[in-house]
């Protein structure tokens, strides 16, 4: 199983993936090249369900097979491409078994990732865009509920794929670190590498563990319609012109909330009012008779 994300944000586009491979009962995270993005002449592409489907692209990568000249430029492109690669698996691979649905499955899905657009390929071999982020495979919901809640929240695409995987990993069962996650740029297409079919490993970004949000906050500028994400100081002392938003910054040992200013701005508040309080019977006092009765 696998979870796949693909994120688009501020004219950057990133795709990421575990590296969790089952046998039945068993599962591996070290296979050599073991990350599961395949890097295509115009695309990458990323697949969760039989591993197979890696060997059988790996064998027409390497023969040369017109479907790696697709450019994968809008859906209609894109479900070309697939409607091939369905026709290849029942002429030459004898892999796809005929069935009583209507419209043939290939049991996988998929994430195909250009410069510019995400698509998402259904077991039907359905093709859909995304204008933000898409998920797919196991832990695909957790993911995907982390994408509505971070979106806007934070600015780097990066990071909402890192936290988009770790969330699939740390509910479900079927994903797993590491994450692989790599940045989508037009200038590394155009030409087939002689190679690998996976992504090169120089471009890849991996984590071995879980780290969350560690390191940031949710700030709110003063002008600012959407609370943004900031990287932390190194100190709890450094000040700021942002205005926090519910709980500041989770650090090892002590959590920093806005309670405690809320705090002193209380005592400071009643400490006020005392005083004005004894100012205020100081003057009672030495009024004349008929002013004490009236305050009483």
């Amino acid at each position: 199983m696998t979870i796949l994300v693909a994120v688009k944000k501020n004219g950057k586009v990133f795709l990421g993936s575990d590296r969790i491979t089952t046998f039945g009962n068993e599962y591996v995270t070290d296979l050599v090249r073991g990350s599961k993005i395949i890097k295509l002449k115009h695309a990458y592409l990323a697949t969760s369900g039989y591993s197979l489907l890696d060997n059988i692209i790996e064998h027409l990568y390497h023969s040369n097979h017109k479907l790696m000249e697709n450019t994968f430029q809008d859906r209609s492109h894109v479900f070309s491409f697939f409607l091939e690669l369905y026709n290849e698996l029942r002429k030459s691979y004898t892999l796809v078994e005929p069935g009583k649905d209507t419209f043939a499955s290939m049991y996988n899905v998929f994430l195909v990732v250009t410069p510019t657009n995400i698509f998402g390929v259904s077991t039907n071999l359905s093709v859909s865009e995304y204008p933000r982020f898409a998920a797919r495979g196991a832990g695909s919901d957790y993911s995907v509920g982390c994408l509505y809640g971070l979106y806007d929240v934070l600015d780097s695409g990066f990071d909402l794929t890192r936290m988009a995987l770790e969330s699939a990993c740390f509910f479900n069962v079927y994903c797993k670190e590491p994450l692989d996650i790599i940045e989508v740029r037009a200038a590394d297409f155009g030409k087939i590498s002689k190679d690998s079919h996976k992504a090169p490993a120089a471009q890849l970004t991996t984590f071995d563990r879980l780290s969350g949000l560690k390191g940031m906050k949710l700030v709110r500028d003063n002008g600012a319609k959407s609370a943004t994400s900031t990287k932390i100081a190194t100190t709890t002392t450094t000040t700021t012109k942002a205005k926090t938003v519910g709980v500041a910054v989770r650090k090892i040992g002590k959590v920093e909330t806005s309670k405690g200013s809320a705090k002193a701005r209380l005592k400071k508040g009643a400490a006020v009012r005392q005083t004005d309080a004894k100012a205020s019977k100081s003057k009672v006092s030495s009024r004349g008779g008929k002013s004490a009765k009236r305050s009483r």
